[in-house]
């Protein structure tokens, strides 16, 4: 992945790349993708029976039902705290924190501790978009820190 970061800088700040139409200009390469590029995610769009003309997956009616519903992003975060303890965040960070979690299980399944997954432009920006941060600084995606608990 590293390697891919360095050939495809030029996606940082720009929209070029973007296939599905609802991606936004990200700060660093890694999260500068479609979720059309991305097999694991594109795959959720796919495999709907019968497949409706979607173009991105946050049009996917799965998509705001598990990843955007303020409900169930409160138990999917009693669950993660019941493993880890709560999170030292705002409540809309909690909910962005634990969507990201959301839409990666749905992809991946269980990835297990310290192997994380860039996700989507359109689908990072979506969720920002229902739950802002006041200041609209972002942390971005970060790879695992090894020996962090979390």
């Amino acid at each position: 992945m590293e390697l891919w970061c360095e050939e495809n800088q030029w996606r940082t700040g720009q929209l070029s790349w973007c296939l599905c139409g609802k991606c936004q200009p990200m700060t660093s390469a890694v999260e500068s993708m479609c979720c059309r590029e991305v097999d694991a995610f594109w795959a959720l769009v796919e495999n709907l029976t019968p497949r409706p003309d979607i173009t991105c997956l946050t049009l996917h009616p799965g998509f705001e039902a598990c990843c955007l519903n303020p409900f169930v992003l409160q138990i999917a975060d009693m669950n993660f705290r019941q493993e880890h303890g709560p999170l030292q965040a705002s409540r809309h960070e909690q909910y962005r924190y634990t969507a990201y979690r959301q839409v990666i299980r749905w992809a991946y399944g269980v990835l297990g501790r310290h192997i994380r997954k860039p996700l989507p432009s359109c689908v990072v920006s979506a969720i920002r978009r229902q739950f802002p941060e006041g200041g609209g600084t972002y942390k971005g995606f970060e790879w695992p820190h090894f020996g962090d608990d979390q």
